[in-house]
């Protein structure tokens, strides 16, 4: 029997950010523990990816049943988790990316999603934080019990540095450019470059991330009003190997983004050594750092300077201290944070 399951539900979707969380820290759990510490929950059709280890199949059924299971500690990979043990003398590990829904929602629904994420950290043993702004905002809006073991542990990030970089085919020349990615969403506050852009004649920006909504539509709008359309563009979702092709080419990596847990892909471009001009908001100063510039506000005028400084003032000492930086986010690092946890339990 396994003494620690994880609930990897979320590898259903394995692109998504949750997706992506659950595949590298379990496979990291699994390298850095001996076989048959620890079991999986997960769809049965990714039984292939985790060999000789315990497996649970994944129904969505069990959001009514539980999930029938014999072990010591369940480790839930996100606040939103709605699968948990039949046994309620499992002991409970929770890890919080964010509590985004206080800005997305008002009333009822902020409320009861409030009160559901209140109860999953009454019953957990354990409570693992990404940063550091997550916990503040978490002990602000939740009671968190007194016996409760509470970390903070960043994510690691992995990007295949070394993997080949292919020019996207709609980048038509060697302009130099800004890079920012993300779903395109009110909270990445992109529609701020625009104006900015204005300010910025030399540059290209290229918007990269799923852009079916709204607010993209908002930006769209944006950019033909200003007449930016041979200069700003909406990208859509892109593959890892564009992906690296426009980190390691772009004059700087820009993420004027409202509200993050975290902020992947700040410390993706920091990996290449990039340029860095963040929002001083929320996490972001916290994973950024001294080696990042942030925008002093939102400014279009202001906001064109700070890039231009950056840019400007970026050598490769300031290069080697970013991937430097960088590497404070790692997977095995994290594995043992939260190997170090469900020891305190056993």
């Amino acid at each position: 029997m396994a003494k620690i399951f994880l609930d990897l539900e979320k590898l259903k979707r394995p692109n998504s950010g949750l997706g992506q969380f659950c595949m590298h820290l379990s496979r990291s759990l699994l390298a850095q523990t001996e076989h048959g510490f620890i079991g999986v929950y997960l769809p049965k059709a990714l039984y292939p990816e985790y060999q000789q280890v315990e497996k649970i199949e994944w129904k969505s059924i069990h959001k009514l049943t539980k999930v029938a299971v014999k072990t010591t500690i369940w480790h839930s990979f996100h606040q939103e988790a709605v699968y948990f043990p039949k046994d309620k003398n499992i002991k409970r590990v929770l890890t919080i990316h964010d509590l985004n829904f206080l800005d997305q929602y008002q009333g009822r629904k902020r409320e009861k999603m409030l009160q559901r994420l209140q109860k999953h950290v009454q019953q957990s043993d354990a409570v693992a934080y990404i940063s550091n702004y997550t916990k503040e905002v978490a002990e602000k809006y939740l009671k968190i019990p007194k016996n409760c073991i509470t970390e903070v542990i960043y994510n690691g990030v992995a990007i295949a540095l070394e993997q080949t970089a292919v020019r996207p085919a709609w980048i038509k020349d060697d302009s130099p450019f800004l890079f920012t990615i993300g779903i395109v969403g009110e909270k990445k506050n992109f529609h701020v470059l625009v104006e900015m852009m204005q300010h910025l004649p030399e540059l290209k920006l290229y918007i990269c991330g799923k852009k079916t909504t709204a607010y993209a539509d908002k930006i769209s709008k944006l950019i033909h009003e200003f007449g930016l359309g041979e200069r700003i563009f909406l990208c859509g979702e892109i593959d890892e190997s564009e992906k690296i092709w426009l980190y390691k080419n772009c004059a700087a990596f820009v993420f004027p983004s409202k509200n993050e847990g975290f902020g992947l892909p700040v410390v993706e471009a920091m990996n290449f050594g990039k340029p860095l001009v963040l929002a001083p908001l929320t996490s972001l100063p916290e994973i950024g750092g001294e080696v990042a510039s942030y925008f002093e506000s939102f400014d279009a005028n202001k906001m064109a300077e700070i890039v231009k400084m950056t840019i400007n003032n970026h050598d490769l000492i300031k290069r080697r201290t970013l991937m430097e930086s960088a590497k404070r986010f790692d997977w095995n690092i994290a594995a043992k944070e939260y190997i170090k946890i469900y020891k305190k339990l056993l």
